[in-house]
C-alpha cells in the first residue's frame, strides 16, 4: 500500500468502518467527520478518512490539505490507491473525493463499487475508517453507508434537517441495513434541546420502521467551530479547550467501544 500506510495487522484484524451521513446538507457532517478522525488518531487509533461526497468533496479543506490526487484519479485509473493518500492533522490519513468533478458526481455503479473495494483494501492497515458521505438518499450515499459497520446520522434541531435525517434512516432500513445507526444532534443550545430532537427521531424510527436508533450525543453551538473553518483546521486541534472539543471527546468515547485497543501511543494531553 506504499509508505504512507501502516503495516497490515498480522492477526487479520480490520478497521471499524463508520459512515457519517445526514440526509440534509449543511448540518456540520463534514466538520464532525474530520474532528472525529482527529480525536481517534490522538487516542492512538490508526485512522483514515475517505471523503465519499463525490464531486463536492470538502473534507480536505476543513483539514487544511491540498491533495495532489483524489478518488477521481483512482477511479479513472490515473493513480494507485497509495498515491491518493495524504497525511493531515493529527497524523490522520486523508483521501479526497475530488471537488467540482462532474464525472464523480454522476458516478455509476461500477465506479462506486471500485471505491468500496478500495475502502475494504484499506481496512487491514488501520483501526478506524471514517466515510464522510454526501447529503441526500441517492445510491451515491447509501452504497457507502451499507459498506460501514456503523452509521452516524447527523442532524440539527431544524425541522427540515430532522425530516431528512429520518429520510436517510428510512431508506437505509428499507434497503436492509440492520447495523447500528447512531444519532448526533449538532449546533444545539442545550442538552435538553438535543434530547427533544433525538426523541422525535427515535419515536418515528420505532413506530414506522421498527428500528431502534442509538443515541450517541451532541455538539453544542460554539463559535470556535466556525473560527476553525476560517482557519481551515479542525476545531479540536486549534481550539482544544472549547466546549465543542469537550463534547467531541465524549462522542469518540462512545464509539471507542466498537474499536479495538489503540495500536500506537496516544498523543500527549494538551493543556
Amino acid at each position: 500500500m506504499g509508505e504512507q500506510l501502516n503495516t497490515p495487522d498480522q492477526a487479520g484484524k480490520r478497521a471499524t468502518i463508520f459512515a457519517v451521513t445526514s440526509g440534509k446538507g449543511g448540518v456540520g457532517k463534514t466538520s464532525l467527520s474530520v474532528n472525529l478522525a482527529c480525536e481517534f488518531s490522538r487516542r492512538g487509533h490508526r485512522t483514515i478518512i475517505v471523503d465519499t461526497d463525490l464531486g463536492l468533496a470538502n473534507a480536505h479543506i476543513l483539514a487544511g490539505i491540498k491533495p495532489a490526487k483524489t478518488l477521481s484519479d483512482y477511479v479513472e485509473g490515473k493513480a494507485e490507491l497509495a498515491q491518493i493518500i495524504e497525511t493531515g492533522p493529527c497524523k490522520v490519513k486523508f483521501i479526497s473525493g475530488g471537488s467540482g468533478v462532474k464525472e464523480m458526481a454522476n458516478l455509476d455503479d461500477n465506479g462506486r463499487a471500485r471505491i468500496c473495494v478500495a475502502v475494504e483494501e484499506l481496512a487491514p492497515f488501520c483501526d478506524v475508517v471514517l466515510l464522510d458521505t454526501g447529503a441526500g438518499v441517492s445510491k451515491g450515499v447509501t452504497d457507502f453507508v451499507h459498506l460501514a459497520d456503523h452509521a452516524i446520522v447527523v442532524t440539527t434541531s431544524n425541522f427540515a434537517a430532522i425530516a431528512d435525517a429520518y429520510g436517510i434512516v428510512k431508506v437505509l432500513v428499507q434497503d436492509g441495513y440492520n447495523k447500528p445507526i447512531h444519532c448526533v444532534v449538532n449546533r444545539v443550545r442545550s442538552p435538553e434541546e438535543a434530547e427533544q430532537v433525538f426523541l422525535k427521531l427515535k419515536g418515528c424510527t420505532e413506530r414506522f420502521l421498527g428500528f431502534d436508533l442509538n443515541w450517541l450525543g451532541l455538539l453544542p453551538e460554539d463559535s470556535s467551530v466556525e473560527g476553525a473553518v476560517l482557519k481551515r483546521a479542525p476545531f479540536s486541534e486549534v481550539f482544544p479547550g472549547s466546549v465543542a472539543a469537550r463534547y467531541l471527546a465524549k462522542l469518540v468515547s462512545g464509539l471507542e467501544r466498537y474499536v479495538g485497543a489503540p495500536r500506537t501511543t496516544p498523543q500527549a494531553a494538551r493543556t
